[in-house]
């Protein structure tokens, strides 16, 4: 581990400061880093810096809007990959994205590249899981349709031998009226 890293991690700036968001609310926020989060999400880029700390090492960048806008697309893109279920299309689209919006920034964030690599194998599976599933509804409609048919076709075989079986029945009577 070099010098820097030790220091960076050692010495993590920390102020809490109270400042209003874009909508006039009152906010509660700290400086990570460099990084300005919400309290809510101290825990998680503590953790962050803990775990993977040569993520933020590179990024070149000193406004500290900006700086906090890309930590929090960097929130927002591992919330999204932490959920258990599989990722939609655009949700995989999306990531993708954003992490290459990261990298260029000077984030190092390969951990979640591999991250996203297991949801798109997660989203093939579930994908041919479902078009398995609906090719055998599709499947299974059809046979139950011939099935259908041919018990329409059963059915009415049935009435005529239980009709000959009762002469005097109002389809016999009918029958010998109007010659059904």
């Amino acid at each position: 581990m070099n010098a820097a890293l030790a220091m960076m991690m050692t010495t993590q700036h920390l102020r809490r400061n109270s400042s209003t968001n874009s909508n006039g609310v009152l906010t509660d926020s700290t400086n990570i880093n460099g990084f300005v989060v919400e309290l809510w999400d101290e825990r998680l880029v503590r953790w962050i810096f803990k775990t993977y700390p040569e993520t933020a090492l590179n990024v070149q960048c000193q406004n500290p809007e900006q700086r906090t806008y890309f930590m929090n697309v960097l929130l927002y893109t591992i919330r999204i990959l932490v959920h258990k279920r599989p990722l939609s299309d655009a949700e995989l689209i999306t990531t993708s994205k954003n992490l290459r919006y990261l990298t260029e920034a000077g984030f190092k964030v390969e951990w979640l590249w591999s991250k996203l690599e297991m949801k798109k194998h997660e989203a093939y599976l579930d994908r041919k899981k479902r078009d398995s599933c609906e090719a055998r509804i599709v499947k299974l409609k059809l046979e139950l349709k011939k099935l259908d048919g041919a018990m329409s076709g059963l059915k009415a075989e049935l009435k005529n031998e239980e009709a000959k079986l009762n002469p005097r029945s109002f389809r016999n009577l009918l029958g010998n009226c109007f010659c059904l």
